[in-house]
């Protein structure tokens, strides 16, 4: 019989060790703060507007989010981005009112609270550049780009300041993607020159408050994984199969907990069965919840599908650790790679 909360079970599991029972991404209360009058590192409106930076975005009714508009790209060149970026004046936002009204359901006694904000700090460079061109950046001029970055991190420091101080959450995340499913976007080391002492700033900035940091990338990593771990990270979403997840852990489960980890592109396929769904849970439980640091989270497209992932997380999940999991809602996690 289980006696620990999903609140203290998950906490295991993001302390890197075996939970009593199988967490899932559900045991979790997730916001991500967003208005055109609050924070608008994108924008949440239908048509064409600007952020708080001054690039354009163009709402996308088929994916239910935004895209920075084509063609129309704030830096073109990353020697002059101080003449054209603007950086928000945080404390003229309505913090007190918002955070009431993005909390008002959690339950802080029975789940952790997170809060996640889209768009770190390579990921800033790609929404005002075009992506090649930021690319090439990163080459011909390094300075110039980490100058970029490290005011990005001033702001997100600013942001994340005050997202403690009026959310109190458990978790923050940053989303970051430094690859896609097929590598990283750039080298190792010129993460590592360029972008890697900056986010050292941001997880300080974060973890230095009692806050668990959490870095959100949907791609591959795998190289600088255990780095992020080093840092301060305490946890990664949404473990791409990219990564190998089973090996890596291996290498790293014992300080990075993976959220995430399972084949749901697969799993989303028009052929693929209920069988070889919940075959795919299984083998990706198997492989990933030996040890712990470890919480499951899989949505998928449909309504129809994702019942049968929680069926089976939940039925399959009960032989993996020394209790089932408790009566009470369950669910996963349906955070893709972008928060729109």
């Amino acid at each position: 019989m289980a006696e620990l909360s999903y609140k203290e079970n998950c906490l295991l599991a993001l302390q890197h060790k075996e939970p009593e029972y199988l967490p899932l991404g559900s045991d979790m209360d997730t916001c991500a703060p967003r208005g055109m009058d609050f924070i608008r590192e994108t924008i949440s409106i239908n048509g064409v507007a600007d952020d708080w930076f001054g690039q354009s975005w163009t709402f996308e009714p088929n994916i239910g989010g935004a895209n920075p508009t084509p063609g129309m790209h704030l830096v073109e060149d990353i020697t002059t981005w101080k003449d054209v970026m603007k950086f928000p004046d945080l404390d003229k936002l309505d913090w007190e009112g918002y955070a009431a009204k993005d909390t008002a359901k959690w339950d802080r006694e029975h789940k952790l609270s997170r809060v996640m904000v889209g768009y770190g700090l390579w990921e800033r460079m790609f929404c005002v550049m075009d992506f090649q061109n930021a690319l090439c950046s990163l080459v011909e001029e390094p300075e110039a780009c980490y100058d970029f970055f490290g005011a990005v991190a001033d702001h997100k420091i600013r942001l994340y300041d005050r997202l403690i101080k009026y959310y109190k959450p458990d978790i923050l995340i940053m989303h970051d993607d430094y690859g896609s499913g097929s590598g990283m976007f750039m080298a190792p080391n010129t993460w590592r020159e360029l972008i890697k002492p900056h986010l050292q700033r941001v997880i300080d900035c974060i973890t230095s408050q009692g806050v668990i940091y959490e870095h959100h990338c949907c791609g591959y990593f795998a190289p600088i994984v255990g780095e992020i771990a080093d840092m301060g990270c305490s946890a990664t979403n949404t473990m791409h199969i990219s990564n190998h997840p089973a090996e890596l852990k291996k290498e790293v489960g014992h300080k990075m907990c993976f959220i995430g980890g399972f084949d749901t592109q697969f799993m989303d396929k028009e052929k693929t069965t209920e069988q070889e769904i919940r075959a795919s849970i299984r083998k990706t439980l198997d492989e990933l919840c030996p040890g712990g640091s470890f919480i499951a989270a899989a949505g998928l497209k449909t309504r129809e599908r994702n019942a049968i992932v929680v069926d089976e997380l939940v039925k399959y999940g009960n032989t993996k650790y020394s209790s089932p999991r408790p009566e009470g809602p369950a669910g996963t996690m349906e955070f893709a790679g972008r928060i729109a």
